[in-house]
């Protein structure tokens, strides 16, 4: 995965705020396992917002600009 996509992180534990940001188009980029100090176990998910394709190419062309 190419991280100089992503325009925005989170980190979440709560399965519900995961599914709803994998539906709106978030990645997960790692998940961390662990336990909480009651003894349950944890996983913490670090997620990632992609740019929309439209900053992407706006990126590209000034890339392409400063080359020539």
């Amino acid at each position: 995965m190419d991280f100089e996509t992503i325009g925005e992180v989170v980190q979440t534990d709560e399965l519900s705020d995961v599914n709803q940001r994998l539906q709106d188009g978030w990645v997960i980029l790692a998940i961390a396992t662990g336990h909480r100090a009651d003894g349950e176990p944890r996983f913490a998910y670090s997620m990632g917002l992609p740019y929309e394709d439209d900053e992407e190419d706006e990126d590209e062309d000034e890339e392409e600009e400063g080359d020539e």
